[in-house]
């Protein structure tokens, strides 16, 4: 009896805990950002057993992967997209690819990226490492084109 117990009762208790939970919404922040007065909301809603679709936006008062703040400490919008394709486990769960765009519209840039990150969520609350890099491309009285890469320290809530 008490196998039987085992078996039926307390294996699929054990097995559930230690396996990540699948979400279809978060919600998170860039806490490096946080940290350097810039904010950022990313929303990720998951498509399908593999593909997850993400948007951002954000107020910032540095340039992109840079140090440089904008003339008189002014903040500029930042928009942008991202599909993520998750190769080991159903999204939203462990390592993922991105490929997507940012677009700052006062500074006439787009900047198309690809990421690679790792994402765990303990429901209710995520956690993620982004790498990412870009080519930021400028269209109207700006200055020339450049690469910029960053990383990312992303929490929030997923449910």
């Amino acid at each position: 009896m008490s196998v039987l117990f085992i078996v039926l009762i307390l294996a699929p208790l054990t097995s559930q805990a230690i396996s990540l939970r699948g979400a279809n919404y978060l919600f998170t922040t860039d806490i490096l950002e946080i940290l350097d007065s810039d904010f950022q909301l990313e929303f990720e809603y998951v498509l399908n057993s593999n593909w997850s679709f993400t948007m951002r936006a954000g107020y910032y008062r540095h340039l992109e992967d840079s140090e440089a703040v904008y003339a008189n400490n002014k903040r500029h919008w930042e928009i942008g997209a991202r599909y993520r394709f998750y190769p080991i486990d159903t999204p939203p769960n462990l390592l993922f690819l991105g490929i997507g765009f940012d677009n700052r519209p006062q500074d006439n840039t787009i900047t198309p990226t690809a990421e690679i990150g790792f994402q765990v969520p303990l429901r209710p609350i995520v956690f993620s490492v982004v790498g990412f890099g870009g080519f930021e491309w400028h269209f109207k009285n700006a200055p020339a084109n450049r690469w910029v890469t960053g990383v990312e320290l992303r929490a929030g809530i997923c449910f």
